[in-house]
């Protein structure tokens, strides 16, 4: 069996088990597409705000939304997968097959990827039916939040390898995730942070991401520091996971 055949198996066997237990992903993308209907369907939050600078509120807070979907599908929802096929013995036993060994990984990879990117677009797009536009640079928005996605599967697929437990791996997982929507603004705007806070997270995923999409909402001239960032921490996250991950 070819790398390319085991793989396309295993995308469309964990197509089928996400759709058949959708539950892991109501976190990652229910909910933040949840919260972005219910704030373009009202009309303050669309309209210009003085204290948010003169753009709306739905502009301000749309990268942070994205970055909360994309960290938690990253963070939890892989690790909780790998963790628990590594604890049922699935991974020791597709060691065994004629398939390749990577194929499960990759397909997992692929799947999860894909649905981050459906829900950053979703995120994009709603808001932009409802009348609050389109980011002012997309392409640049765009680059982010692959990037933090990338940097974000990478992470997780380390803390799943590191952590035997899927249900600590997930835990875990949470409390990095909880941390990167701190730097990403989620609770307390990153306006209100003192220069020291946003220097630290600015060298975080969440608060690189996050400041380069709001870049790219707003019409920012881009700065190359953020996608710097976001790319050492995504070839660090890849480099840990092959070098971290246990099929057992």
């Amino acid at each position: 069996m070819t790398a390319a055949t085991a793989t396309a198996a295993h995308v469309r066997n964990e197509t089928r088990l996400l759709l058949r237990e959708p539950a892991a992903l109501i976190f990652g993308a229910v909910l933040p597409l949840a919260a972005i209907i219910v704030m373009a369907v009202i009309p303050a939050a669309r309209e210009a705000n003085p204290d948010f600078g003169g753009f709306s509120v739905v502009q301000v807070y749309q990268p942070t939304i994205v970055l909360f979907a994309t960290s938690v599908l990253g963070l939890t929802v892989m690790p909780a997968i790998l963790g628990g096929y590594r604890q049922q013995g699935i991974l020791r036993r597709l060691r065994t097959t004629p398939a390749p060994a990577g194929a499960l990984l990759a397909a997992l990879f692929i799947v999860i990827a894909a649905v981050g990117l459906l829900v950053s677009a979703l995120l994009v797009v709603v808001p932009a039916i409802a009348g609050a536009g389109l980011p002012a640079n997309l392409g640049w928005f765009v680059l982010a939040a692959v990037l933090s996605l990338l940097a974000f599967l990478g992470l997780g697929t380390v803390l799943a390898s590191v952590v035997p437990s899927p249900a600590a791996a997930s835990g875990i997982g949470n409390v990095v995730a909880a941390i990167m929507w701190f730097a990403s603004g989620l609770w307390l705007p990153r306006v209100a942070f003192p220069d020291w806070l946003v220097t630290l997270t600015d060298l975080t995923p969440g608060g690189a991401a996050t400041q380069a999409m709001l870049n790219a909402t707003l019409g920012v001239p881009p700065s190359g520091e953020p996608f710097v960032v976001l790319a050492v921490w995504t070839a660090l996250a890849a480099a840990l996971a092959v070098r971290t991950f246990r099929w057992e």
